[in-house]
C-alpha cells in the first residue's frame, strides 16, 4: 500500500515536472499556430485520450482484477492488485502528461481541461488500506455468494 502511494506521488511529480518546463519555455509555447490543422489534430487527440483511454484504463483494472483475485490467496491478491493499479496509474499519468504538453504547444485550454481529468482520476484511485481491504473482501464476498 505504501509503495501504491509512493508510485501515485512519482506520477504527479513527474506531470508537475512537465508543466514546470512548460512553464520556463522548455516546451515551446505556442508551438503550433492557432486555427490550424496541427492544433486540430493534437486538441482531437487529447479529447479523444481522454474519453476513451481514461474509461478503458478504469475498465481494465476492474474486469483483470475481479477475475483473478478470487483465484488467489490475500497476498497473491495483494501483489496482483499492485500490479494492475501501477498499469492504470501509468495509462492515466501518460495521458495527463501528453495533455499537459497539448495545452503549452497550442496554449488552447482544451489540452488543461483533459488534463485536469486525468488528475481528478488518479484522485479517485489513490489507494488507501481501507479502500483495498474494502474491495478485496467485496471480491471474496461475491465469489462467496456465487
Amino acid at each position: 500500500m505504501l509503495m501504491l502511494r509512493i508510485e501515485s506521488c512519482v506520477s504527479w511529480i513527474v506531470v508537475v515536472i512537465i508543466f514546470v518546463l512548460g512553464i520556463l519555455g522548455v516546451i515551446v509555447n505556442g508551438s503550433v499556430q492557432p486555427n490550424t490543422q496541427k492544433e486540430f489534430v493534437l486538441n482531437t487527440i487529447g479529447i479523444l485520450s481522454t474519453l476513451l483511454v481514461l474509461p478503458l484504463a478504469l475498465k481494465l483494472f476492474l474486469l483483470n482484477t475481479t477475475r483473478s483475485l478470487r483465484r488467489m490467496n490475500h497476498d497473491e491478491a495483494l501483489d496482483f492488485y499492485h500490479v494492475w493499479s501501477l498499469v492504470r496509474l501509468v495509462i492515466v499519468t501518460l495521458c495527463i502528461a501528453f495533455n499537459v504538453v497539448v495545452y503549452f504547444m497550442t496554449l488552447n485550454m482544451t489540452g488543461l481541461l483533459c488534463a485536469f481529468i486525468g488528475v481528478c482520476i488518479t484522485i479517485y484511485c489513490l489507494p488507501t488500506k481501507q479502500r483495498i481491504t474494502r474491495y478485496l473482501d467485496e471480491v471474496n464476498n461475491d465469489l462467496v455468494n456465487q
